[in-house]
């Protein structure tokens, strides 16, 4: 999700004028929290009634197809909303918008050697519920208009720090041939 934060790192730091363009960024994203709490339901459901078990292979075996046809809904709309968020950043977020990843676990994954499953549906809802601590910490840069701390080693620039990138290193003279 590196697209992503670096569109909420240029949001944080938009200036206060744009008040109804943070708005929009804020319900977006509040948006994807409601798409991955409804992905935790459909999750749930099968946990609350796991019914037979399917093949070794596939996920969707033990879920179903209908309930997978609702993640991958969800998973659209909640994509389409991440790369609004993305556009509405401006081109510095990036000119092309890549999401690696869906957005809600999907159930189109194989199992792994050994899980169930009830094991990947496990697996689903905790990953579905760091995704959203991920994107409430977000919405809180969005909204407190802070952009992360810089790394170690890299604060702001200062005027030592400037004039020592602006001045190029000076060159040794190559040593002259007997």
């Amino acid at each position: 999700m590196d697209s992503l934060d670096r569109a909420i790192d240029l949001v944080s730091r938009w200036k206060t004028e744009k008040k109804k363009e943070r708005a929009e960024v804020l319900a977006r994203l509040e948006g994807v929290i409601k798409d991955c709490q409804a992905a935790t339901q459909v999750w749930q459901g099968y946990l609350d009634k796991p019914g037979k078990p399917g093949d070794h292979w596939t996920i969707m075996s033990w879920i179903g197809p209908d309930r997978a046809k609702q993640l991958h809904e969800i998973n659209l709309r909640a994509k389409a909303s991440v790369e609004e968020v993305c556009r509405m950043a401006g081109p510095a977020a990036g000119r092309f918008v890549v999401l690696d990843e869906d957005v809600i676990e999907m159930a189109y994954r194989q199992l792994k050697p050994g899980e169930s499953g009830i094991d990947a549906a496990n697996t689903a809802v905790a990953n579905t519920q760091k995704y959203m601590e991920y994107l409430r910490g977000l919405i809180e840069r969005v909204r407190s208009g802070k952009a992360p701390a810089a790394p170690a080693g890299k604060g702001a620039p200062t005027k030592s720090n400037k004039k020592a990138a602006a001045k190029p290193a000076k060159k040794k003279p190559a040593p002259k041939k007997k």
